[in-house]
């Protein structure tokens, strides 16, 4: 869908959130927003039995289906419904996924697995009951069951993420809400950097007291390198003397612009054994059209500098479905990315999202068509597979391009624990910054969060009262207390 639609709900209250995800996977938004009304959902319950109506376009365009649902499972049937009239107003199949619509399936595998079902079983209930493709469903066992040793329920395991919202420039893809460094007043940077200490000091203290172990690090952003030493040096020895013992720190320095050799050596000093270097794409002319404002050359310094410090494993972002982007140019990034053997590569594909500069700029029309972009996927898995990479996580996002996932690839022995468990949501993730979203782990499947406001002004205002929340949360999750 090119334009923004939004859709109407009528029915069960219980419903709604049900309905919401769905067509939010189609491209729709809420009826809240100022745009045309591109379907509408009817749901009404009578005799224990449940009658969907749903229409799709407006005037002309549009079409009208209706269905009766019964039995025990009315979510997926009403999903599975939807899908379906999706499909057949757009004139279309469903994609290889099927009416998974989630942003993690390999939840839903691990669950299945939890169940005692034999991977022979899980795949023929993806097939049958969630209607996806029989290659799609062979892989998503394959991934999951890499991933099961790192997905074992520990209550007192966690991780810990540490975001830092400031960017050197703005990209033209990027919808993340990251102000530029570059203006704003030393005074205002102090003030963030002392509550981001603050804030990950606090967390350390209370991983004492109740015995949390945290076995991973990740500090994202943003950029958290477009930080000058003054700030991050401080941050990084806090996170160094407290949590030395975790066995992986990852830090993204994706911008070679703002990871200067003075940085890279101060990240490794401290202790960072994982740091992504993320180009999105190695063409100097797609650079200079998304406004990421370095060099190709730059990329390549920055890889030297990280291999001379002895970083054990570097990271690389590519993303395919650029505005004006070739299959030729996808090509040469995966013929680089192989030749300097970065240990993980992350495909990533491209997700127009509203708050992104490029959801109205005029490059938005040389987005390259679904076919294309699964070209560019297929080279990708061509070439990583080939040079010993395996896929070991991955992700969907709202308005992708058609049924894409993003994911990431590791050479053997270089997997990264954070971003099993922070997709798998099967263990503690504990996070400092603005924008931080905490996620206690009370049960097999159950989650008690903890979100930190995105201004970071309102973040800075808040920290007080958001680690008194937290003190409480902890004291009735890991010390039996009723508070």
């Amino acid at each position: 869908m090119s334009n923004i639609y939004t859709y109407r709900y009528s029915g069960p209250a219980a419903y709604h959130s049900l309905v919401g995800q769905i067509m939010a996977s189609l491209g729709f938004v809420g009826g809240h927003r100022p745009a045309p009304t591109g379907a509408a959902v009817l749901l009404r319950e009578e005799n224990r039995r449940f009658f969907l109506q749903c229409t799709y376009g407006n005037g002309h365009t549009a079409q009208h289906f209706s269905a009766t649902v019964k039995g025990t499972d009315i979510p997926r049937q009403v999903k599975r419904e939807l899908l379906h009239w999706y499909d057949q107003w757009q004139g279309k199949t469903r994609g290889p996924w099927g009416i998974l619509t989630g942003v993690r399936p390999t939840k839903l595998v691990h669950r299945l697995w939890d169940q005692g079902y034999s991977e022979e079983t899980i795949e023929n209930i993806l097939q049958e009951e969630y209607e996806v493709a029989k290659e799609t469903a062979r892989f998503l066992v394959n991934m999951a069951r890499l991933q099961r040793p790192y997905v074992a329920v520990q209550p007192k395991r966690a991780a810990l993420y540490i975001g830092i919202p400031y960017c050197s420039g703005h990209c033209l893809y990027c919808s993340f809400p990251s102000r530029t460094v570059t203006h704003e007043p030393v005074s205002r940077l102090s003030r963030f950097a002392e509550a981001l200490v603050k804030d990950v000091e606090d967390w350390a203290a209370l991983c004492a007291q109740y015995d949390l172990q945290v076995q991973s690090i990740y500090i994202g952003g943003g950029t958290p390198t477009c930080l000058s030493v003054q700030f991050l040096q401080p941050l990084l020895q806090v996170v160094q003397q407290h949590f030395s013992s975790a066995g992986e720190w990852t830090v993204e320095a994706g911008r070679p612009d703002t990871a200067t050799l003075e940085k890279l050596t101060l990240l490794r000093r401290c202790g960072v054994n994982r740091i992504s270097v993320n180009p999105q794409t190695m063409q100097q002319s797609l650079l200079d059209r998304l406004g990421r404002n370095h060099r190709v050359e730059d990329i390549y310094d920055m890889y030297e500098h990280c291999r001379q410090l002895g970083f054990p494993v570097i990271n690389m972002d590519f993303i395919a479905g650029l505005p004006q982007q070739t299959v030729v140019d996808m090509e040469e990034n995966m013929k680089i990315v192989c030749q300097l053997q970065a240990e993980n590569v992350t495909i990533h594909t491209l997700a127009l999202k509203k708050s992104a500069p490029l959801f109205q700029h005029p490059l938005r029309q040389y987005i390259p068509e679904a076919a294309t972009v699964e070209k560019m996927l297929a080279i990708c898995r061509q070439y990583l597979r080939h040079n010993g990479y395996i896929p070991y996580y991955m992700y969907r996002q709202k308005y992708m391009a058609t049924n894409f996932a993003n994911i990431g690839y590791a050479r053997p022995g270089t997997i990264s624990t954070y971003n099993i468990e922070m997709m798998e949501e099967r263990q503690t993730v504990l996070a400092a910054g603005p924008g931080g979203a905490t996620k206690f782990l009370t049960g097999p499947y159950s989650l008690a969060k903890l979100y930190e406001p995105k201004d970071i002004d309102a973040y800075i205002q808040a920290l007080p009262d958001k680690i008194q929340e937290r003190h409480r949360m902890c004291a009735r999750i890991y010390g039996g207390e009723d508070t």
